[in-house]
């Protein structure tokens, strides 16, 4: 039986909206929350999942509505919380292996097909989240928003990161190189790497933000000094600024990517980078290994 840690997809039964999955970075049950049904996003990762395929169905992506069903938002979120509290989402052969201590609902959290902040609705959904959150008392739960890092700086990301933050809610930010050029190698975005880094210290300043970066083998090449030395860097550069992280999340490949070129690090090799990244940061390290 597969572990559930390699397999998210973004459904569950027939909701379209909310699923669940057993998270390596939670260590728990994960409620995921997709406002992406286009599929938007100003990054084309190189490790982004095989089912997010963005180009095999463009033009009916195309013309599918930005927004979605708040109502039926609601009650998929219910109905999943209800299973997973309940424990009946256990007797389910995708979550039948689940250890016992991964066993907890810990998140509520933005991901899916897309970039969740361009999501037009985002700031209303952060509402529900935490209506919901209130009404069934689950103070535990945290409320995330994962996201690339590119729109941190947006009017109606600012709104619904304020709410998201205002109880129990935390950003885990992408950073995935310390140069333009890698950076641009690992998530091919037309968006300027210096906006990502701006972005990053208006939001570590302003709320509770963990980095999350994908260390791999591309093409056959794991991440040498000068990629780690430039990464530490960058993170420097943004701690000088007056920014603050609370960690960084270091993980590898986990689950099948749209591209073969990109191949997971070992346990070994994860270790050895994290040590070197916290001894140069200063900074915790968080390490997910590929299984």
């Amino acid at each position: 039986m597969e572990y559930p840690t390699r397999n998210h997809p973004s459904s569950f039964h027939q909701q379209t909206i909310v699923y669940p999955v057993i998270s390596r970075r939670s260590r728990g049950i994960s409620i995921g929350i997709n406002v992406s049904p286009t599929k938007r996003c100003t990054f084309g990762c190189v490790y982004c999942q095989i089912h997010v395929d963005r180009t095999k169905n463009a033009k009916e992506l195309a013309l599918l509505s930005p927004t979605i069903d708040l109502g039926q938002l609601r009650r998929e979120l219910l109905a999943t919380v209800d299973s997973a509290v309940s424990g009946r989402l256990f007797e389910e052969k995708r979550f039948g292996a689940t250890r016992s201590d991964y066993r907890r609902l810990n998140d509520f959290a933005f991901s899916g097909d897309g970039e969740p902040t361009l999501a037009p609705q985002f700031p209303e959904v952060v509402d529900i989240l935490r209506s919901i959150r209130r009404e069934l008392a689950l103070p535990q739960v945290k409320l995330i928003l994962i996201t690339n890092s590119t729109t941190l700086r947006e009017e109606r990301t600012i709104a619904g990161c304020d709410a998201l933050t205002a109880e129990n809610g935390e950003i885990w930010a992408k950073l995935d190189g310390g140069t333009e050029a890698d950076y641009r190698e690992m998530n091919r975005s037309e968006v300027p790497f210096s906006t990502i880094l701006e972005n990053l210290r208006f939001a570590s300043r302003r709320w509770p933000v963990k980095l999350q970066t994908m260390l791999l083998r591309l093409g056959g090449r794991a991440p040498d000094n000068r990629w780690i030395d430039c990464y530490c860097a960058a993170v420097r550069e943004i701690l000088g600024a007056g920014g603050t992280f609370r960690s960084i999340q270091l993980y590898t490949v986990a689950r099948p990517p749209a591209h073969g070129c990109c191949t997971p690090l070992d346990d070994g090799e994860m270790d050895a980078y994290a040590a070197k990244i916290a001894e140069e940061t200063s900074l915790p390290t968080e390490v997910f290994y590929s299984k």
